[in-house]
């Protein structure tokens, strides 16, 4: 097939590109389409993954640029990239004075990169090579690379009075406004926070940039936004953005906000501080909790135990929460009455303030919190002082089968009880006296799993070995014969 005059660059420089990216990019995908959607932190990793290794000057590529004028840029930009990230030193520098007549996002990110090269000429080259590439790349090609130049703030060989000097001074100017403006919105927010401490410098309207700022999903960029209200804005806009500041994003900022609007006695506090108790994060909750005590308010606890009763708020969500670790005894039949009725998400919250409110896993609890398997009941338990040990004795153990727990409940008993010490375990085994079918047969699990865990070191005494072993070979117990022997063997091991 013979190519038309415009196809055949654009076919001479793919052949030469293909095999540079042959196994980094799956077969079957347009490596130039590849490249050019590649993100920022793509082209670092790709970047250091073409310079891990040294490599002979081979300029057959920049020829092939040369000889390719009528190439599409998109295509010209990737060749520029790939040569500029080479493992030869003289082949990225001669990239580089390539790359100001193809402007694009591609060729200013990889000029951004060598301004942190090993070499340092290629350095200084870079450095001439990113502020001629701005003045000439659109808006959007600049807004793709920035990330990149965010990054060489943690750069090692990077010249720092370029970076600040000249790199990030450029973004005051007013040549840059709008690549300022777009970087106040973007997806990086790395890349926002940079943009935002330069704004905030020099925005003509510093309280609306502010308002955006404090709204932000970001912590680092609200609380950036914060701390310049707090530092610079006048009282009443401190007071008006705070108020904002409580529905940040930000628990670390909402918190921030709350404690600046006490300090100055803000109009309307007392509403701020008892929606406070309501808020979503627990840190401000706490705080919300503490100022309420501090002023003699009605306090936190029984704003939330109201909220669980009438619902009047619209936060029972929240007040279940924080009633999850402030609950109290009273607390208790509130909680369990709540259990049933709410989801297992909310059936966790009350658990967690059952168990608070009685000081550790009763009996009671323990039924119930077996019926919700799962991480977060299972490290309640294991952080729970056991109160049901001393409640569970062999007849209750005995009835768990048939008397109203369900077969996960069953299981999850039969991984709590390891938890005791072993040989108190073994005594409540060997006072167990099953009395049907069901109860023998669940009996003998329980002994199966006593002995899967008896090798486990436990202190035995010579005259508590003895009891035992006396009990175990005149048949004080229920055991079948094959189960007291293997118990029997297992005493005399310890």
């Amino acid at each position: 097939m013979v190519m038309s005059h415009l196809e055949a660059p654009e076919a001479a420089l793919r052949v030469m590109i293909d095999p540079i990216l042959k196994g980094v990019v799956d077969e079957g995908v347009d490596r130039v389409c590849w490249l050019q959607a590649l993100p920022p932190r793509g082209l670092f990793d790709l970047d250091e993954r073409r310079r891990s290794w040294w490599a002979p000057n081979d300029d057959g590529l920049l020829a092939c640029l040369q000889a390719c004028p009528d190439a599409p840029v998109e295509v010209q930009a990737v060749a520029l990239f790939l040569a500029g990230s080479d493992g030869n030193g003289h082949t990225r520098e001669a990239a580089l004075r390539m790359m100001p007549s193809v402007p694009s996002h591609l060729t200013l990110s990889c000029a951004l990169l060598r301004c942190n090269d090993w070499v340092v000429e290629v350095r200084v080259v870079a450095q001439e090579v990113v502020m001629t590439l701005l003045g000439k790349c659109s808006v959007q090609h600049v807004l793709a690379a920035w990330p990149i130049a965010v990054r060489l703030r943690d750069a090692q060989r990077v010249q720092r009075e370029w970076l600040e000097g000249t790199l990030f001074a450029w973004l005051s100017s007013p040549a840059a406004q709008d690549v300022l403006e777009g970087l106040l919105g973007h997806t990086d927010a790395r890349t926002r926070l940079a943009a935002y401490a330069i704004a905030l410098q020099i925005h003509p309207d510093q309280a609306e940039l502010r308002a955006h700022a404090l709204l932000d999903s970001d912590p680092h960029v609200s609380h950036l936004a914060l701390d310049h209200l707090l530092e610079h804005g006048e009282p009443a806009q401190v007071e008006a953005q705070c108020v904002l500041a409580l529905s940040a994003p930000s628990s670390r900022v909402r918190g921030a906000a709350l404690r600046a609007l006490v300090e100055r006695e803000a109009p309307g506090l007392d509403v701020y501080i008892d929606a406070a108790a309501f808020d979503r994060s627990r840190s401000v909750r706490r705080l919300a909790a503490w100022l309420l005590q501090q002023r003699q308010a009605t306090p936190a606890i029984q704003l939330w135990r109201d909220e669980l009763k009438h619902r009047t708020r619209g936060r029972w969500r929240e007040a279940l929460e924080a009633l999850g670790d402030h609950a109290e005894a009273g607390d208790v039949h509130g909680l369990r009455t709540l259990l049933p009725q709410v989801s297992a998400r909310h059936q966790r919250n009350c658990l967690r303030g059952w168990l608070r409110a009685e000081g550790g896993a009763s009996l009671a609890f323990l039924r119930v919190a077996l019926e919700a398997p799962g991480r977060t009941v299972n490290q309640l338990l294991a952080g729970a002082t056991a109160l049901w040990a001393t409640e569970l004795d062999p007849a209750r153990l005995l009835a768990f089968c048939h008397d109203g727990p369900s077969p996960v409940a069953q299981s999850g008993l039969l991984g709590q009880l390891p938890m005791l010490p072993l040989w108190q375990h073994l005594d409540l085994l060997l006072d167990a006296v099953p009395q049907r079918p069901d109860e023998r047969a669940w009996h003998l699990q329980l002994v199966e799993n006593w002995l899967r865990v008896s090798r486990r070191y436990s202190p035995l005494g010579a005259a508590r070995r003895q009891a035992l072993v006396s009990r175990l070979e005149e048949g004080r117990h229920a055991l079948a014969d094959p189960a007291a022997a293997q118990v029997l063997a297992a005493i005399r091991q310890a």
